[in-house]
């Protein structure tokens, strides 16, 4: 468990990472966007997906797989939400703006990481023989 927070923090630290030079590369000073690119939208759910699949392959169970997308996707939301919502009040100074997107950020991130966790613990695992 204490595993999976770590996890879900440096997850969470590295799609804010990305978010935030997508967001200073595009230099706009009135707008922030949670997900300025492809790569910071695929970022969380590929490592959830990879993670939860090779937890999978070294037989955990479906529902522990899916846990582990969930507490994953909860701790790297919170961390992406609070990082993105501090940048946005920094880049803009507006109250509402920063609620939204850190709003935004943390729904997003738990969706995406708890259904790319539920396909790691669904999809079929073929055994060689």
């Amino acid at each position: 468990m204490t595993n999976d927070k770590i996890m879900g923090v440096v997850l969470g630290s590295i799609v804010c990472a990305v978010v935030i030079a997508g967001n200073v590369r595009r230099a706009d000073p009135h707008l922030v966007s949670v997900y300025p690119d492809m790569v910071s939208l695929v970022v969380a759910p590929l490592v959830v997906y990879v993670v939860g699949r090779r937890r999978r392959l070294n037989g955990e169970s479906l529902e522990a797989v899916q846990a582990f997308g969930a507490r994953v996707g909860a701790t790297a939301g919170a961390v992406f939400a609070a990082g993105l919502g501090a940048f946005a009040w920094y880049w803009l100074a507006a109250w509402p703006l920063w609620a939204f997107s850190a709003g935004v950020a943390f729904i997003s991130v738990f969706v995406l990481s708890c259904f790319s966790a539920y396909v790691a613990a669904h999809k079929r695992i073929m055994m060689a023989s």
